[in-house]
C-alpha cells in the first residue's frame, strides 16, 4: 500500500468491539453507543433508543426495504415503475446498510482517537459502488434471493448502473484501490477529491468511428452518495496580499478576491471481511452568491449567473484542456480547489479534538499527495498553519514536513507540473510569497553545503528562464516527510533520473531513505471476485475459505492441483460459461453473433483486453 505516512488503528481491538456487538442478520443486533454525556445525552436518549438496532438483512427485510424506497424516496407506484428505478431504490437499500457502518466507523474512530489518514487524489476510477459494496458487506446472497423472489436478476441492477466519471487511468484506479484496500484493512483513512460532473468524455462508434460525449454520469442520481451542505467552505482566489504589524510581528492578510464555496459528497466504502466502512469525499464548487437580481433585473440574464458558471467549472470535467492559458488556469484553479477544502476539513476534525495541542498533528494526521496534482497542499498548509492558526513559520514548517507525503507517478522530468509565476502571483498571490519563502530558506541550506552550482539551480522550486515557473514536484519533495514510487523500477528511476540532485542531498545529510518504495498492487475482490464469481468460486472451493481475496500469497496453494484433471474440468466449464455470456452480450446488443470455441480478442476503446481461452482444450 503507498501510504508513507505511517497511520495505524487497534483493528483487532475495533472488529472485536463491532463483531460482539452484532450480527449482521440480527434484527435485534444493538449498535454500539456513542459516549454522550448531560443534557444533549438526556435529551436524545429516546432517540438513540430507536435507532439502536440495525437494518436487518434477511431477503425479505431487504425487499420490504426496496419498497419502501421506491415509493416514498422515488415517488414510483407498485404498478409503474422501470428497471432504473429498481437500481436506484436498491442502491439506497443498500446506502442504509453502508450509512449504519459509516456512522458507527466514524464514532469509534472519535472515541480511540486514532491517526488518520486523508488520501488527496484529482481522481478516482472507482467503477460501479454496487456489486463492489454488496461483496464487501456479504450480502451477495441475500440480495440475490431477495431480487429473483421480485423477479429481477442482480446482473439487471448492476448494468443500470452509470460508471462514475471520476478518473482516467492508472493513477486514478491506483486511488480506488487504496481506498478498498485501506478500509479492508480497518486503517481510518478518507479520501479526497473532486466531483466532477462530466468526467473525461463517453465514448461511443458511429458509423465505424469512434466518438467523445460529454459523461454526464450523474445525470440520474447517484444513490450512493451523501450530499453534505453543512459541509461546507470558502475557497479564495485572486485578490491581494496585504502586510501588517500586530502584537510585535508581521502578519500577512490574504484579501478581496472571488469566494467559491466547496461542498462535500460523501461515497461509503466499506472494506472486506470487516463492519470497517471509510469515506471517499468530493468537493462540488458552489458560487459564494448564488444569483445577481440587480443584473437580472436589468435584462442582463447571463451576467446574473456569471458566478455560478464559473464556480460550477471547477467541478465540471476532469483534466480540462490545458493546450491553452485558461485551460492552465482551470487546472490550477481546480487542484486548489480541492486541495484547500481538504486541508481545512482534515484541520477542522483534528481541532474539534478535546484540548488538541499543535504538536499532536504529525501523530494524528498523515496526509498522501498522489502525483503533483495535490501538491499545492505544502504551501496551502502553511498558510492555513501561519495566517489562520496563528503558529510561528518554524513550528509550522516542522509540522507540515512532518504531515505531508509525496506519491511520485511521472518519471519524466519535463512532465511535472509546472506554474507561470505570473499566473500563481495573480491567482494565489499568498501562496507565491510562502512558495517563495521556502525556496528562500531551502537555497540557503544548499548554499552551506554544496556552494554555489549547478545543483543550487536544479534543487530550486523556482524555475528561471524566458518564464518564470514554480515547480510542483520539487515543492512536493523537499515539502514531504517520505517520497515513494510504485514499483522497484520505478522508485529507482526516481533517484537516479527524476530527482538526482534530491537524492543526493539525502545521502549526503544521511537521510537515503527518505525516498522509498511502495509497489503497488490490485484488488482481488473486484477484479476476480467481482469480474469473474465463477473462477472466485473455483479458488474458494480448493482452498478451503475466502482468505485468498485478502491474501494472494495463498494462491499458490493451487499448485498442488494443477494435475487434478477434476480442476481442470472446472476450470475449462468456468472459461466456457464465462464465453457464453459474452456471446449472449454481444447477440443482444449488437446482433454479432461469435463462435464460442474461438480464440477472441477484444479491443475496447483503445485499450487491450485478451481472453485467451481456447475452448477447445481438454
Amino acid at each position: 500500500m503507498t501510504t508513507t505516512g505511517v497511520w495505524s488503528a487497534d483493528k483487532a481491538g475495533f472488529e472485536m468491539k463491532r463483531k460482539s456487538s452484532f450480527s449482521l442478520l440480527d434484527a435485534t443486533a444493538v449498535r454500539p453507543a456513542p459516549n454522550v454525556e448531560g443534557q444533549d445525552g438526556n435529551r436524545m436518549e429516546r432517540l438513540q433508543q430507536l435507532m439502536a438496532t440495525y437494518e436487518p438483512n434477511d431477503p425479505e427485510s431487504i425487499q420490504k426495504s426496496f419498497a419502501r424506497h421506491l415509493e416514498y424516496s422515488l415517488a414510483c407506484t407498485r404498478f409503474k415503475f422501470t428497471m432504473q428505478d429498481a437500481y436506484r431504490a436498491a442502491g439506497l437499500v443498500l446506502r442504509d446498510r453502508l450509512l449504519e457502518s459509516l456512522n458507527d466507523t466514524n464514532t469509534y474512530y472519535r472515541e480511540q482517537d486514532v491517526k488518520r489518514g486523508y488520501y488527496l487524489s484529482a481522481e478516482y476510477l472507482i467503477g460501479r459502488h454496487m456489486q463492489n459494496a454488496i461483496a464487501n458487506l456479504d450480502l451477495e446472497q441475500q440480495f440475490k434471493e431477495a431480487f429473483e423472489d421480485l423477479g429481477m436478476k442482480l446482473e439487471e441492477l448492476f448494468s443500470e448502473e452509470a460508471d462514475p466519471a471520476l478518473g482516467n487511468g492508472g493513477l486514478g484506479r491506483l486511488a480506488a484501490c487504496f481506498l478498498d484496500s485501506m478500509a479492508t484493512l480497518s486503517l481510518p483513512c478518507w479520501g479526497y477529491g473532486i466531483r466532477y460532473s462530466y468526467g473525461m468524455f463517453k465514448q461511443g462508434i458511429k458509423d465505424g468511428r469512434q466518438i467523445e460525449e460529454p459523461d454526464f454520469w450523474i445525470g440520474d442520481g447517484c444513490p450512493f452518495e451523501i450530499p453534505r451542505p453543512d459541509v461546507t467552505y470558502p475557497v479564495r482566489f485572486y485578490g491581494t496580499v496585504q502586510d501588517t504589524y500586530e502584537n510585535g510581528k508581521n502578519v500577512s492578510r490574504w484579501v478581496g478576491g472571488e469566494i467559491v464555496q466547496a461542498m462535500a459528497y460523501d461515497n461509503p466504502i466499506p472494506g472486506f471481511d470487516t463492519y470497517n466502512t471509510n469515506n471517499l469525499r468530493l468537493w462540488r464548487a458552489l458560487p459564494s452568491k448564488e444569483f445577481d437580481l440587480d443584473a437580472f433585473s436589468s435584462a442582463q440574464f447571463q451576467d446574473a449567473i456569471t458566478q455560478r458558471r464559473k464556480a460550477e467549472d471547477l467541478s465540471a470535467v476532469l483534466y480540462p484542456n490545458d493546450a491553452t492559458y485558461a485551460g492552465k488556469e482551470l487546472r490550477l484553479r481546480q487542484q486548489y480547489f480541492f486541495v484547500s477544502a481538504s486541508l481545512q476539513d482534515l484541520l477542522r476534525e483534528f481541532i474539534k479534538r478535546p484540548n488538541y495541542k499543535w504538536e499532536d498533528l504529525p501523530e494524528k494526521v498523515a496526509v498522501q499527495m498522489n502525483d503533483t496534482h495535490p501538491t499545492i497542499a505544502v504551501a496551502e498548509m502553511m498558510r492555513l498553519l501561519v495566517d489562520v492558526q496563528k503558529l510561528e513559520w518554524d513550528r509550522a514548517w516542522e509540522l507540515t514536513r512532518k504531515c505531508l507525503n509525496y506519491t511520485n507517478h511521472t518519471v519524466m522530468p519535463e512532465a511535472l507540473e509546472k506554474w507561470p509565476v505570473e499566473m500563481f502571483e495573480r491567482m494565489l498571490p499568498r501562496h507565491l510569497q510562502i512558495i517563495y519563502q521556502i525556496n528562500g530558506i531551502w537555497i540557503q541550506k544548499l548554499l552551506q553545503r554544496y556552494g554555489d552550482g549547478p545543483i543550487i539551480a536544479a534543487l530550486s522550486i523556482v524555475e528561471e528562464g524566458d518564464v518564470k515557473k514554480i515547480r510542483m514536484g520539487h515543492l512536493a519533495i523537499i515539502g514531504a516527510n517520505k517520497i515513494n514510487g510504485v514499483a522497484a523500477i520505478h522508485t529507482e528511476i526516481i533517484k537516479k533520473e527524476t530527482f538526482p540532485e534530491y537524492y543526493k542531498w539525502c545521502c549526503d545529510n544521511g537521510d537515503p531513505n527518505k525516498i522509498v518504495n511502495m509497489t503497488n498492487g490490485v484488488t482481488p475482490r473486484r477484479w476476480i471476485h467481482c469480474a469473474n464469481p465463477a473462477l472466485s468460486e473455483i479458488f474458494t472451493k480448493y482452498l478451503g475459505s475466502q482468505e485468498w481475496l485478502t491474501d494472494m500469497n495463498k494462491l499458490k496453494e493451487m499448485l498442488q492441483y494443477k494435475e487434478d484433471p477434476k480442476l481442470h474440468e472446472e476450470w475449462i466449464a468456468m472459461k466456457k460459461g464465462c464465453k457464453a455470456k459474452l456471446a449472449d452480450w454481444l447477440k443482444s446488443t449488437m446482433d454479432l453473433e461469435i463462435d464460442q470455441d474461438a480464440l477472441i480478442d477484444i479491443q475496447s476503446f483503445g485499450k487491450q483486453i485478451c481472453f485467451n481461452q481456447q475452448m477447445q482444450q481438454s
